[in-house]
C-alpha cells in the first residue's frame, strides 16, 4: 500500500472552497466551528496529495472516477492523506495503459474519510517501478 503526504485542512481552507464554488447548502453556511468541507472539496485535497506523492508521475490523465463514497465528515483541524492501491490494468490500442487505482482518504487516526475508484491513462510503466 502507497500513503501520500498528509495535509491539515483548516476553517480557511473550507471558506476558500466553500465560497470559491458557491455552496449554498445551510450546511456549508455554518459559522460554529462544524463547518464541513464538502466531498467535492475533499476529492480536490485527495487529487493534489496523490499528484503530490510521485506515485502517478508516469500519468497523462485521470479518466474516470466512480464509485465515491464519503464515510465522514471533514471539519477544520482533521488530518487528511490518501491510500492508493493499484487494481487492475489494461493497454490500449496506442500501448498506453488504463490503469485502476483506489484512493482512501483517511485522518490522523487511520479513520476512513472517503473512497474512489480512479481510472487513470498512464505511460507503460509499471507501478512498481514508479517513484
Amino acid at each position: 500500500m502507497i500513503a501520500t503526504p498528509a495535509v491539515e485542512v483548516t476553517a480557511e481552507t473550507i471558506e476558500t472552497l466553500v465560497s470559491t464554488g458557491g455552496y449554498t447548502h445551510p450546511l456549508f453556511q455554518r459559522t460554529d466551528g462544524g463547518r464541513p468541507l464538502p466531498g467535492q472539496g475533499l476529492l480536490l485535497l485527495m487529487g493534489g496529495l496523490v499528484e503530490q506523492s510521485g506515485v502517478l508521475d508516469h500519468a497523462i490523465a485521470m479518466v474516470e472516477i466512480r464509485r465515491v463514497s464519503f464515510a465522514a465528515m471533514v471539519v477544520a483541524g482533521t488530518t487528511v492523506r490518501v491510500r492508493l492501491a493499484p487494481g487492475a490494468s489494461r493497454t490500449t490500442s496506442s500501448g498506453k495503459t488504463l490503469q485502476e487505482w483506489t484512493w482512501t482518504a483517511i485522518d490522523g487516526a487511520d479513520g476512513v474519510l472517503a473512497t474512489a475508484e480512479v481510472l487513470m491513462l498512464v505511460n507503460s510503466v509499471p507501478h512498481e517501478e514508479a517513484p
